[in-house]
């Protein structure tokens, strides 16, 4: 059986391993990728001799336009050995016949793909996966729902208190100061505070929403819930060492301090009974001091003094019989 009909091929030229290698990691990269852009025209392409469909990314998807042109250099280095002509759908700036002027609020970033039925705007577009024709890398995108237009900011208005009179005046933007009653500058007063408060409430959704969709992804939630995972997997495994080291470190402990209390009882029992006769001698002096102190002025009696005869007893020995002894022999 032959092997090459093994390999897959491209407009007849078989794809080698390192291809596919580099199709399926780049296509995992970029799957289910969730970014906000404006649909801008329909332009030709040469290269691949059709119309593609411009998309530039909105200005809060710089991640996302720096991991498109990485990898638009990279595919385009990677094919110039097969297919030198290979066109990348992922350009920068102005690209041949198409001049591309960044709006406020785009970028330099464009993905040319292949979009159905859909109207000129901005767009919540999500990254099904990447086509890889015979001379041309496309990113497949979906429209997820269109963006709504946010609202204009009111005019501020600055509030002078005029002290001469009852009076306030108020100026809205180049107008020029009128003077109104205290209750309509209540009315006012209370209308600068709730636009302030819608003004906040919408900075809060757009910042949810780049949140959303910069953030939140199934890479980033995949990462979590691993890192999560080995986190909780490593505090139980430290947990049961730790008790492991705590149960062997008592178990020595009080086999060393039933050596140390063996050993060093007798030392304590000879401690105490040092120190205790050192006390009692002590006590002993300060009651012969008493004693000396309070004798000191009493006569002493003298004791009558004994003669020699009558302190000790003569001794008398009997002389023994010649029968009586025993024989020698």
């Amino acid at each position: 059986m032959d092997s090459s009909s093994l390999v897959p091929k491209t407009s007849g030229r078989p794809m080698p391993p390192e291809e596919l290698a580099m199709q399926s990691l780049t296509k995992q990269l970029y799957k289910s990728r969730l970014f906000r852009g404006h649909y801008l025209e329909r332009c030709f392409v040469e290269q691949v001799g059709d119309y593609r469909d411009v998309v530039v990314l909105q200005r809060s998807e710089r991640e996302l336009e720096k991991m498109l042109i990485a990898s638009a250099s990279q595919l385009q280095m990677f094919y110039q050995r097969f297919v030198p002509n290979m066109w990348v759908g992922i350009t920068s700036g102005s690209f041949d016949s198409y001049n591309h002027t960044a709006q406020p609020g785009q970028l330099e970033t464009c993905i040319w793909t292949e979009l159905s039925d859909l109207a000129f705007g901005e767009y919540w577009f999500s990254i099904k996966t990447l086509r890889f024709r015979d001379q041309e890398v496309q990113l497949k995108i979906k429209m997820v729902r269109a963006v709504e237009p946010e609202a204009l900011p009111l005019p501020r208005r600055s509030v002078s208190l005029n002290r001469s009179s009852p009076q306030r005046a108020i100026t809205a933007g180049e107008s020029d100061a009128t003077t109104v009653q205290p209750e309509e500058q209540i009315q006012l007063g209370l209308a600068d505070f709730l636009a302030v408060l819608q003004q906040w409430g919408d900075g809060v959704k757009q910042t949810v929403y780049d949140f959303m969709a910069n953030d939140v992804n199934k890479r980033n939630i995949m990462g979590t819930i691993r890192f999560l995972g080995l986190l909780i997997f490593s505090a139980v495994g430290g947990a049961a060492v730790a008790l492991r080291f705590l149960g062997v470190f008592a178990v020595r402990l009080l086999f060393e301090l039933s050596r140390f209390t063996h050993t060093a009882t007798p030392i304590v029992f000879k401690l105490i009974e040092f120190l205790n006769k050192i006390v009692g001698a002590f006590f002993i002096l300060l009651t012969m001091i008493w004693k000396d102190l309070v004798n000191r002025g009493q006569p002493v009696h003298k004791q009558q003094q004994l003669d020699a005869s009558s302190r000790f007893k003569s001794i008398a020995y009997e002389q023994s019989e010649p029968h009586r002894r025993s024989p020698r022999w």
